[in-house]
């Protein structure tokens, strides 16, 4: 086993530590624990993109302490700093033979609909079939069906504040008619970026572990561990990731059915070692009372909130043998 150094942890305000002071973060309180020093790569407000470029960065930069240092890498929210250009949301039927039915709106710009009538916008009259390469254009890649208008992805339902709209139009009462299918292409997406910076690391032979910070991308599989104080709180986690639609006006939620994710099996491909898979660290304070110290202002952990993610942070590391 190592002798680690250093702790370095990458991800959104969770692993920052938005509301709280600098020592009462769950790094700090795991650097504290693991008597080692903590180098935090965190910002609130980031993503994956974030983790991946400031993890590169130290990487490149430090490459004579990567024996001695341990990586915590947190993976923030699923619509967060999303690049929709390269994202393949758009329907289309150019390469339905091969079971590819979306396209990046960079892609669709070049490729356009082999049915315009069922696909796309009425046919421009510039175009030309996208295999005489002489015609190129993006201005017909704006429609609305494209759901290029969409603010953002949902994260899992339809949250109240303003940021989480997923439905079309100025009173957002338009359902997006591919929604579920541009979900998948938005998992697939992460679970490349992901298990990409995974393979990597593991390639360079350097020691981390990668957990879910707000939605279930590793934890897809739904198999949560009982980290909380009551099984009333066990129980409410289980209940939201679910697609229980007691009591839920259907009409304005949007449910995703994480267990029969299409693409788990990438999630999957991440050794066990790798990977903290049974439970989202939100939600174990999610469900205290908000306005406290458990639970700062509904999405950020207080000071009590922090100790229970460094505690359970812990565990999976003493459990997967990656401490003793």
């Amino acid at each position: 086993m190592k002798q680690y150094k250093y702790l370095v942890v990458a991800g959104c305000s969770q692993t920052y530590g938005q509301g709280c002071y600098s020592y009462e973060i769950y790094p700090q309180l795991l650097a504290d624990k693991l008597k080692l020093q903590l180098i935090n790569l965190a910002t609130s407000g980031t993503g994956w993109y974030s983790v991946e470029a400031n993890i590169m960065s130290f990487i490149k930069n430090n490459k004579n302490i990567l024996n001695e240092c341990f990586f915590i890498l947190q993976i923030s929210q699923l619509e967060r700093r999303l690049n929709y250009e390269e994202l393949p949301i758009c329907r289309t039927d150019v390469w339905e033979k091969w079971n590819i039915k979306y396209m990046s709106p960079v892609d669709m710009s070049v490729q356009g609909y082999n049915d315009w009538e069922k696909y796309g916008e009425n046919k421009p009259s510039w175009w030309l079939h996208a295999s005489q390469k002489q015609y190129k254009s993006t201005q017909w890649c704006t429609i609305e069906s494209t759901n290029r208008n969409l603010i953002k992805f949902p994260e899992h339902k339809h949250y109240s504040n303003s940021l989480h709209h997923w439905k079309l139009g100025k009173n957002h009462s338009i359902q997006p008619p591919y929604i579920q299918e541009q979900f998948e292409e938005l998992m697939s997406h992460w679970g490349l970026r992901i298990s990409s910076l995974h393979l990597f690391l593991k390639n360079l032979n350097i020691d981390h572990i990668i957990v879910d910070g707000y939605s279930p991308l590793l934890s897809y599989k739904l198999n949560f561990t009982n980290y909380y104080d009551t099984n009333d709180e066990y129980e409410m986690v289980k209940e939201f990731w679910s697609t229980n639609t007691i009591g839920i006006d259907v009409d304005d939620v949007m449910i995703y059915d994480f267990k029969n994710i299409q693409v788990g099996w990438i999630f999957d491909s991440i050794d066990i070692k790798y990977k903290i898979d049974d439970v989202v660290l939100w939600s174990l304070y999610q469900f205290k009372p908000h306005q406290t110290e458990w639970n700062i202002d509904g999405g950020h952990a207080g000071p009590l909130g922090m100790k229970l993610i460094a505690d359970t942070v812990y565990k999976s590391l003493v459990n997967k043998g990656w401490i003793s």
